[in-house]
């Protein structure tokens, strides 16, 4: 029961890290319809930028977490400007190819800018064991849930409460009702592909926190699709379940069916529910249906 309990826990903490970053991919998508491949090198430039601040620059973690937050965004409101807007009413297939391309030049101008660098960010706390009754939680885990579901609460809010966050939302379901209404699509697309930004290099920094290693464009289709497909596309509260789900079944699915069949049979359970829910509710378990008039 004890193992069972130590499974459960690992992979709840392990959800919330994983619905982060489903939420930065969710930030852009619900705005301008635009599927972000790169997302996963967004998440390693925050990790390794925040961490190279630290050891080489001598930043205090605060310090350097926002320089690699205004470099982030920066970037993101640049691509948003530069590409995205300049891809308006291409095929789908043109800014997928662009996400891509962004994920490539950011892998390759890391490696040629970073590279070499010490970049593992330091937590005191990497070797301690906390013990929630008699179930040993790493500290850097717990820490890093606790985090990420307050910044998730926070970004809910904002996109509920505040006017920037309304006039996104309206952007999202009627481009021209919200421009009649003199809401301007290029200034709050800047700010939500801002907040994804920001919300990758946050992710990154837990991540690494967290201990749960590997980065890059693979994160994106073992960790953020399975999270959003399954969650839904649009819904943030949807991010928080399907990763929670993800989370468990990877847990789950090391603990009891690696010692069988060998390592990654998490990743194999993780598709395996991407595909029972495109078969059953493609639209994920709390998407909105698409209604198209005929």
């Amino acid at each position: 029961m004890e193992y069972f309990l130590a499974l459960l826990a690992n992979g709840l903490l392990s959800g919330p890290v994983y619905a982060l970053i489903g939420m930065a991919f969710i930030v852009v998508y619900r705005a301008s319809g635009v599927i972000n491949f790169s997302l996963g090198e967004w998440v390693s430039f925050g990790a390794r930028l925040t961490g190279v601040g630290v050891q080489v620059a001598g930043l205090p973690l605060a310090a350097a977490l926002a320089a690699a937050l205004a470099c982030a965004t920066a970037l993101a409101i640049a691509f948003n400007r530069l590409v995205v807007r300049r891809l308006a009413g291409r095929p789908v297939t043109a800014v997928v190819m662009a996400t891509l391309a962004l994920g490539v030049m950011m892998q390759a101008g890391a490696a040629l800018s970073l590279g070499g660098l010490p970049s593992a960010i330091p937590f005191p706390l990497a070797d301690a064991s906390w013990l929630i009754g008699d179930i040993p939680v790493p500290p850097g885990r717990l820490i890093a849930g606790g985090v990420a579901i307050l910044l998730m609460a926070a970004v809910m809010l904002f996109f509920r409460l505040s006017r920037a966050g309304v006039a996104i939302r309206a952007i999202a379901d009627d481009p021209q009702a919200a421009a009649a209404a003199g809401v301007s699509a290029t200034r709050h697309l800047s700010i939500a592909w801002a907040i994804s930004g920001g919300l990758a290099v946050a992710a990154g920094v837990l991540w690494s926190i967290d201990g749960l290693g590997g980065f890059g464009m693979a994160l994106v289709l073992a960790k953020v699709l399975p999270v959003v497909v399954i969650g839904g596309l649009t819904s943030f509260a949807g991010a928080l379940v399907g990763a929670a789900i993800v989370g468990l079944s990877e847990s789950m699915a090391a603990g009891y069916l690696d010692p069988w069949i060998g390592t990654g049979s998490g990743g194999l359970v993780a598709a395996t529910l991407v595909l029972v829910t495109l078969w059953l509710r493609p639209a994920g378990l709390f998407g909105q249906k698409r209604v198209e008039r005929v």
